[in-house]
This record gives C-alpha cells, sequence and structure tokens, in this order.
C-alpha cells in the first residue's frame, strides 16, 4: 500500500539587508510556546519595551513589526529569554 505525504509549502519574501531601514513584519518561529508566552509577553508587550504595539504572539511563535536593521536586536533578546528559535522570516502577503 503506497502511503502519501503531505508537503507544506510557505512562501517568504528574501529581505534585502541592504535596506536596513525598510519596515518587515517578521515572524519567529519559537518552540515550546505554550510554556514560554508570558516570557513574550513580558518583554515585547511591556510599555517599556522599544517594541510594543509592534508584535503579535501567534500559536508558534511571534509576529514583530521591525526595520530590517533590528532583527539581529530581536533574535539577541530572544535568547536571553531562553526561548528557542527555529526559524526567522517574512511571510509572503501578495498585494
Amino acid at each position: 500500500m503506497e502511503t502519501m505525504t503531505m508537503l507544506r509549502t510557505l512562501l517568504i519574501n528574501e529581505l534585502d539587508i541592504e535596506d536596513r531601514n525598510k519596515m518587515v513584519n517578521i515572524f519567529f518561529l519559537i518552540g515550546d510556546m505554550e510554556n514560554v508566552t508570558h516570557r513574550l509577553l513580558d518583554y515585547f508587550n511591556s510599555v517599556d519595551s522599544e517594541y510594543y504595539g509592534k508584535g503579535m504572539l501567534k500559536y508558534d511563535g511571534i509576529e514583530l513589526s521591525v526595520q530590517v536593521g533590528d532583527i539581529p536586536e530581536v533574535v539577541r533578546e530572544l535568547v536571553k529569554l531562553n526561548v528557542d528559535i527555529y526559524g526567522i522570516y517574512e511571510l509572503y502577503k501578495p498585494e
């Protein structure tokens, strides 16, 4: 008997890292969200955070509206929060 495997296709935009000031909606795929959501909320949803009002929690990560040049800093903050990062990309959204 032949088994069928469903492939999951994700369309993403290629980031132009030379245009560091361009605003993009970046998705950070994070593991174990049910156990790290409180850490993400405490940091990214704090009024004192530079990312306040720029993000949205998803069931498997966080999406932030940031400049391309800010992406490495976000990664550093996620590492400080001790969360597992499995992917960083800008989802393709047709205009």
